[in-house]
């Protein structure tokens, strides 16, 4: 039941976060952020984009790196599993 409340939220936070991007608060970002991080223990293809991005932007690597232990355990198995370095599934 849990995966399936996550995902809900997870979809109406990353729809929400695009349609308030454009506002000048960060909102869409906080929302976005959330949103990508309630669905990537679920969906493969959220992974692969974390992935991508994390590989793209060092720094932002570093910080999920760095913060990981602060963590739940399902978020820190993602931070893991979507590591630049980590082999594909």
């Amino acid at each position: 039941m849990l995966p399936v409340v996550h995902q809900v939220i997870g979809s109406v936070l990353v729809v929400t976060g695009l349609i308030v991007l454009p506002l000048p608060l960060p909102f869409g970002l906080i929302m976005l952020t959330i949103g990508f991080a309630l669905l990537a223990p679920y969906i493969p293809a959220v992974q692969r984009f974390i992935k991508f991005l994390r590989a793209k932007w060092p720094k932002f690597d570093l910080t999920l790196r760095r913060y990981r232990d602060r963590f739940p355990p399902v978020i820190k198995s993602t931070i893991d599993k979507t590591h630049p370095a980590a082999p594909a599934e």
